[in-house]
């Protein structure tokens, strides 16, 4: 019997998990309309599809872009900081604070787990 096969929907469940992670699920619509995540996603699906040696290559493929997304990603965190910091706007780009660690006083609900658990490291 061989195992069944991941299914791959697409990355729309991975962004809107990311956006809730990060404070701004409103964000989740605007992002999702980068190409780049989007080129992304054909690359992790096509892996899917693939046999086993293909799939090694296209994900090495994939982590490579996923690399150059991270460091594009730095690049422009370090630069709108560094521009806010000159013009005295530094708490415009302040990072929203993790919506489970604020407390209301209620117990908070089980949150759904997000599709990929693993930190998005580069390789």
């Amino acid at each position: 019997m061989t195992p069944p096969r991941f299914h791959f929907r697409g990355y729309p469940e991975f962004l809107a998990a990311a956006a809730e992670h990060a404070g701004r699920p409103d964000l989740a619509g605007p992002a999702g309309r980068v190409e780049a995540l989007a080129a992304l996603a054909v690359l992790c699906s096509q892996a899917v599809e693939a046999d086993r040696d293909r799939a090694t290559a296209i994900l090495q493929q994939a982590a490579e872009f996923r690399h150059q997304l991270k460091i594009s990603f730095d690049a422009a965190d370090a630069m709108l900081r560094a521009v806010a910091t000159a013009c005295g706007a530094d708490s415009i780009i302040a990072t929203p604070q993790d919506p489970s660690r604020q407390s209301s006083g209620k117990r908070s609900r089980r949150r759904k787990p997000s599709p990929d658990s693993t930190p998005h490291e580069a390789p």
